[in-house]
């Protein structure tokens, strides 16, 4: 059974890996001395460009979908090795599960950068899709819908967050991968706690502002 915590530890260290830094230090910058200090996406976007944004967003969502999507094929992974493949479905599940939110908690405390990194959203986009996808991208609209009338990028990110359990508890037959989305978006909200206070304070930043963030 020691296989299956191998996984586990590369789930942690997949989603430790610093797209962010790496981009912004590519264009020259350390994108932890600006904006908002988050080596995520949005930040990289607004700090660095669009192209790298957006680049940023697609590896972290990989960083999830394949932390997943390797535990998933555990199994297999040990036929091919010549070993025994004896992990139970059930097991299995929580071992999915435990790689999802590792995933998680890797891109927002990274080994690499002293524990301090991303708010998790595009890594649990990627988690999330290898769950269900038709509950990614129903929550991905809500995304979308609450950007185009508040144009805020943690706005839509909590709403989606928000949604997404609805969503699971609604569609989706696993309890278990539903609690674990449950438990994984409360931890993305819990992540956005200095967003939604400048949220209330008026003074998050939107895509309509100029500013930087």
């Amino acid at each position: 059974m020691w296989f299956p915590y191998l996984l586990l530890a590369i789930a942690y260290l997949l989603g430790s890996f610093p797209t962010g830094y790496l981009v912004g230090r590519m264009a020259g910058i350390d994108i932890r001395e600006h904006g908002s200090g988050s080596t995520g996406a949005t930040n990289v976007w607004r700090n660095v460009g669009k192209l790298a944004g957006i680049s940023v967003f697609v590896v972290d969502f990989a960083k999830g979908a394949i932390a997943i999507y390797v535990m998933q094929q555990a199994n297999w992974l040990l036929s091919s090795l010549g070993l025994i493949a004896n992990i139970a479905i059930e097991h299995l599940s929580l071992f999915v599960i435990g790689a999802g939110m590792l995933a998680l908690i890797g891109h927002s405390r990274p080994i690499w950068l002293g524990f301090k990194g991303g708010k998790s959203v595009a890594t649990g986009v990627g988690v999330l899709f290898m769950l269900n996808w038709t509950v990614a991208i129903a929550a991905f609209s809500v995304w979308l819908v609450t950007m185009a009338i508040w144009r805020t990028v943690s706005i839509s990110s909590i709403s989606a967050a928000t949604a997404a359990p609805i969503l699971m508890w609604t569609l989706q037959g696993n309890v278990a991968y539903s609690c674990f989305v449950t438990v994984g978006c409360i931890f993305v909200i819990w992540l956005h706690r200095s967003n939604i206070e400048r949220i209330l304070n008026g003074t998050e930043l939107t895509f309509k502002s100029d500013s930087k963030a």
